[in-house]
Parts: structure tokens; C-alpha cells; sequence
């Protein structure tokens, strides 16, 4: 028989939400709707080099900047989005205004002529995609009843990163048939439709009434306890920014020339990443979710150490399984964030989480590289699974006294 289990313990002001009659507009609509958002992200990354580097006369820095420019929006603008939802009572109105203001700022990057324009637009249009998808998390979060939270936490993260791992190789494909132009054409449109889509979305169970900046502020810090989800997200994101730039350099230098050889081993890692983050969904209800946390982390700390030791033959087994660990570990935080947050704050919450993630991931490349510069790849992949390891171990023994301590 199926075991359900707190995820941390229960807070005694944290009323329960209560049940939706149905999972669609609860669940997969918002879940299809952050996998498209993540897609179209990541849609125009591989026709860079043509659009900015050889259309608009810019450099390798350049093209980096137009994906940390973006980084930088959502870590300034994702607590704000969340505060200000927060304090509206309301979610929808900003997930259809950020979607449709970054579809319409995504159909001007055709006419830019110059760097600096584009990298303002990619700026702003980083600000209302955030305003988007953070808050539909949020609202995700507010009909995440307890008995189905896991599943819910892990459909979401499964979504984020199927999303993310599609856009990519679609992006390349149109970026090679139809022009460099055409993957930010398609990610306006494409942005355009959610905004539509998301008008199906319901409304917010816990958002009702409006709360005062002060009283959402002062709800968050009176919960300490939410800092641990976000430092484990700002850790898995840095890991996956970190390894992402480092892994395909690592396999340049053991010989493997081939891009798709290094694109397949990648898919081989972000395969089971994004498959199995609703398996992870279910240990949680089953067995809460600080064991998946702790031992996930453990565990994927270890693998990450292994990649710069391991022979070549042996890295696809190796991706396998470092895909399918790293599943574990964000429904957990996820989880923990939806259940510790106020539904009062839980819009601010949600945006300091997605902060904390979006500022590891920015983080991650400048990390690999400054590692890779002072003792080469094996020292850079195992200071990346050492952040993972320490941080847990360091972590345990706090996150299970909670077990033992009033609330």
C-alpha cells in the first residue's frame, strides 16, 4: 500500500488547499504550457553564430551574453513578478501578459541591426518571459493539493526540462532550413499562443486576497526553512550550467569531433532527466522528500566526480545514469518550496526559488571555466560534484531535526 508522508513537517498556519475536480486545467495545461515556454527558450541557441556573429557582426562574448542577459532578467525580475502577483491576489492576468509581451518583443528581433539593441530587447523580453513561467509555477503550486503534490511537482519538472532539452535540436533545424531569423519568428508566435492558451488557465485557490508588500516580506522571513530549497536549486542549476559547457569541451579534448556524438551523449543525459522527474514525483509521496533530496544529491555528486575518470567507451552508461539521478533531485525542492510557502507568498517564494536557479545556471559556465583554467576538466567535474555532496551533507542533519522540532 502506497505511503504518504509529509514532505518536511506541516506548518500549522499553512492551511490545506483544497481539491480540484479535475487535472487538466490544474496540471497539464499549465505543465504543456511551461514545456512550450522552456522550449522556446532554448529554440534559438543554435542559430546564434549566424544571427549574431555573422548577421549583426558581434563576437563569441557576444552570442554568450545574449543567453546571460536573459539569465540576469529572470534573477532581478522573478522575485519581483512573484511579490507583485502576491499582492494582486491574482495569478492569470500576469502569466497572459508575460507570455504575449515576450511573443510580440520575440517577433521584433528580426528588424535589430546593431548588438546592443538586441541584447536590450533580450533583456526586456527576458523580464515579461519570467513574469510568464514563473508565476504559472506558482499557480501550479496554489492547486498542488498534499496527496498529489509529488506528482504534480515531478510532471512540472519533467515538463521544464523536456522543453529545454527539445528546443535546442528543433532550433538548429529550422535555424538551417528556413534561416537564422526563423527560430525567433517561430518562438514569438509560439509565445503568442501561450499567452491565448493561458487564458483557459484557472485562477489561483490561495491568491484570493490581496496582501500587503510588508506582510509578504515579513511572511518570508519568518520561514527560514525555504533558503534550503532554494540553495539546492541554486546547486543543481550551477552543476547543470557548469557541466553543460564543460561536458562537450571535455569531449573535444578525448578526441571526439563529431558533433552529434557529443549532441547524443548529451540527449543521453537530458533523456532520462526530464522522463523520469514524474517517477521522483511519486518516491516523494511515498517517501517525502528529503530521503530523494539528500540521496540524490549524494549519489549525483559521486557520478559527477566519475565523468573525468571514466573511458570514453563507458561515458554513455555513465550519462544514463547521471541523467536518471539528477531526475530525483528537483521535485524534491520543488515540493518543499509549494509546501513551506504561505499561499499567501507562495507567488514570492516561487520567484526566489526560480531567482536562486536562474543565478546558478548564469553562475555555472563562468565556474567551469575558472575550474577548467586551474587544474583541467577532472578538477572541474569534481569540484562539481563535490558542491553537490557537501551541500548535503552539510544540509542532512538540519533538514531531519526538523522532524523533532515545533514548527
Amino acid at each position: 500500500m502506497t505511503r504518504n508522508r509529509t514532505m518536511v513537517p506541516a506548518d500549522p498556519e499553512l492551511p490545506a488547499l483544497p481539491r480540484g475536480r479535475g487535472r487538466g486545467r490544474e496540471l497539464w495545461l499549465p505543465a504543456a504550457l511551461l514545456l512550450v515556454a522552456m522550449f522556446n527558450l532554448t529554440l534559438p541557441v543554435a542559430g546564434l553564430k549566424e544571427w549574431v556573429i555573422d548577421h549583426l557582426g558581434g563576437s563569441v562574448a557576444d552570442a554568450a551574453l545574449f543567453l546571460s542577459v536573459e539569465m540576469a532578467a529572470y534573477v532581478l525580475f522573478a522575485p519581483l513578478w512573484g511579490v507583485l502577483s502576491d499582492r494582486s491576489g491574482r495569478r492569470k492576468p500576469w502569466i497572459v501578459v508575460g507570455f504575449l509581451g515576450s511573443g510580440l518583443l520575440y517577433l521584433l528581433y528580426p528588424a535589430v541591426q546593431t548588438v546592443g539593441a538586441l541584447l536590450a530587447l533580450r533583456f526586456v523580453q527576458g523580464a515579461f518571459a519570467v513574469m510568464g513561467w514563473s508565476t504559472l509555477m506558482a499557480l501550479v503550486a496554489d492547486h498542488a493539493d498534499d496527496a498529489r503534490r509529488g506528482r504534480a511537482m515531478g510532471v512540472v519538472g519533467g515538463a521544464l526540462i523536456l522543453g529545454i532539452g527539445l528546443g535546442a535540436p528543433i532550433g538548429g533545424a529550422i535555424s538551417h532550413s528556413a534561416g537564422a531569423a526563423a527560430p525567433l519568428r517561430f518562438a514569438g508566435w509560439l509565445f503568442l499562443a501561450l499567452g491565448v492558451g493561458a487564458l483557459a488557465l484557472p485562477e489561483s485557490l490561495a491568491s484570493r486576497a490581496r496582501a500587503r508588500v510588508r506582510d509578504i516580506l515579513a511572511t518570508l522571513r519568518g520561514r527560514p526553512r525555504l533558503l534550503v530549497p532554494c540553495l539546492f536549486y541554486f546547486s543543481d542549476r550551477l552543476t547543470i550550467g557548469l557541466f553543460l559547457i564543460a561536458f562537450p569541451l571535455y569531449l573535444g579534448s578525448l578526441g571526439a569531433d563529431n558533433p552529434a556524438l557529443r549532441g547524443r551523449l548529451l540527449g543521453i543525459f537530458l533523456l532520462p532527466f526530464a522522463l523520469l522527474q514524474p517517477v521522483a514525483g511519486r518516491l516523494i509521496e511515498r517517501y517525502g522528500a528529503v530521503r530523494p533530496l539528500i540521496l540524490g544529491s549524494l549519489f549525483y555528486g559521486a557520478a559527477l566526480c566519475a565523468v573525468g575518470f571514466t573511458p570514453r567507451p563507458a561515458l554513455a552508461g555513465l550519462m544514463l545514469l547521471l541523467g536518471s539521478i539528477a531526475a530525483v533531485m528537483f521535485p524534491p525542492t520543488l515540493a518543499m518550496v509549494t509546501e513551506l510557502a504561505d499561499p499567501r507568498a507562495r507567488g514570492s517564494a516561487m520567484g526566489a526559488f526560480n531567482l536562486a536557479g536562474s543565478l546558478g545556471f548564469a553562475l555555472g559556465p563562468l565556474v567551469g571555466a575558472w575550474a577548467h583554467a586551474a587544474g583541467g576538466f577532472r578538477f572541474t567535474f569534481v569540484l562539481s560534484g563535490g558542491i553537490a555532496i557537501a551541500l548535503a551533507l552539510a544540509s542532512a542533519p538540519r533538514i531531519w531535526s526538523w522532524k523533532r522540532e515545533a514548527p
